[in-house]
């Protein structure tokens, strides 16, 4: 759900207190959902009426200025309302579960992911219940996970601020590999970034890098950022061919300004600086470089190795553009046969913007949609 669809819902909530329920009238927004009845927290604690199914997308768990939503809110237990948001989907349905059975609410403080999973498994209230009685690890294998203890102890040191659906896959990547999930062991707790390094780097599975970002708050934005610098790093690395003992050094950093240095004196060093001395003429539309010259521009001014790119057999760029976005220069990797966008980077190699993807996005439609023309 679009997060004006979600802002419309709010502004369309009515709190009844004689019936101690939210009316969400959805008619304008979701007709097929009419008007919603949502139970007080103390409702869901103590009727023994059957769970709504409710619709699974309906997030109104963030914190609301909508005077009308908050009243129900406010009932809530605030570390209840706070894990239910964590997660994309099911939040209503997490929380009227917490809030009747115990067993769950017990769930949901040692271990979210477990419960939301739960919740996610289209399982009926009685085999939900069911469940809750049975042996975390076989709860989790019926669940698809491997009905082992260490997928338990896995499971209760994930420190998540956020769940979306991207980490919800990189929990399943660390919990089906078992070396992953055997080298996880050993970290007192797993944040999102330690979530994501081990998903896409097991390799680097408890190195001093690992176990530094372990300990430190952060976010999922943070998290692509740190993805695409360790990706950046690794592919220079692979392209100058560096003898092991400098690609150690990856590793063994503390701090993610560290591995940025790394990549910096490693770029400065391939570039030489010569780099400079070439004009790059871009404007708003996205310009191909043809130059082996003009890469190695782009590259020294933009702090990203696209010269690694470069296929020496033929000496031609393959697909990489340049353009102007509010005088900031972005480029990106085009894959030419499959019309996709393959790498995006604006200046100081940071990842780009909501406003720079969409105008290369309508520029790649824009291409797609005249070769269909062509083709035609």
């Amino acid at each position: 759900m679009s997060n004006l669809m979600l802002k419309r819902l709010m502004q369309n909530c009515f709190w009844d207190e004689e019936e101690q329920q939210l009316w969400v009238d959805c008619r304008k927004v979701l007709p097929e959902h009419g008007v919603m009845a949502i139970p007080s927290w103390d409702r869901m604690m103590l009727s023994s009426d059957p769970i709504p199914d409710y619709p699974k997308d309906f997030a109104l768990l963030s914190p609301s200025a909508h005077p009308q939503l908050s009243y129900w809110q406010k009932q809530i237990p605030a570390w209840v309302r706070e894990s239910c948001a964590l997660f994309p989907t099911h939040q209503l349905k997490l929380l009227h579960y917490v809030g009747r059975y115990p067993q769950l609410l017990e769930l949901l403080d040692h271990s979210p992911v477990l419960a939301w999973r739960l919740m996610t498994s289209h399982l009926s209230e009685e085999d939900v219940v069911s469940m809750l009685n049975d042996k975390r690890t076989q709860l989790v294998e019926q669940l698809g996970w491997p009905g082992k203890v260490e997928t338990f102890r896995f499971l209760k040191k994930l420190r998540l601020r956020q769940v979306n659906q991207q980490i919800a896959e990189q929990v399943d990547v660390c919990l089906l590999d078992e070396k992953r999930l055997n080298a996880l062991q050993a970290l007192p707790r797993v944040n999102s970034m330690a979530l994501s390094l081990a998903a896409r780097f097991p390799e680097m599975i408890g190195c001093r890098l690992h176990l530094a970002l372990a300990s430190m708050p952060c976010r999922p934005m943070q998290c692509q950022s740190m993805i695409a610098l360790l990706e950046d790093v690794y592919r220079l690395a692979e392209h100058l061919a560096l003898p092991i003992s400098e690609i150690n050094k990856i590793a063994n950093t503390r701090y993610l300004v560290e591995v940025e240095k790394l990549y910096n004196d490693w770029l400065q060093s391939a570039t030489n600086g010569d780099a400079s001395e070439q004009e790059l003429a871009l404007t708003d539309v996205p310009r191909k470089l043809t130059t082996y010259e003009e890469g190695l521009a782009l590259s020294a001014l933009q702090g990203h190795a696209w010269f690694a790119d470069w296929q020496s057999a033929d000496k031609s760029m393959n697909g990489l553009y340049a353009m102007q976005v509010n005088e900031e220069v972005v480029a990106f990797l085009f894959d030419e046969t499959r019309q996709e966008v393959l790498r995006v980077r604006q200046m100081q190699n940071q990842l780009p913007t909501s406003e720079q993807l969409s105008r290369i996005h309508l520029w790649s439609t824009q291409i797609a949609n005249d070769m269909n023309k062509s083709a035609s």
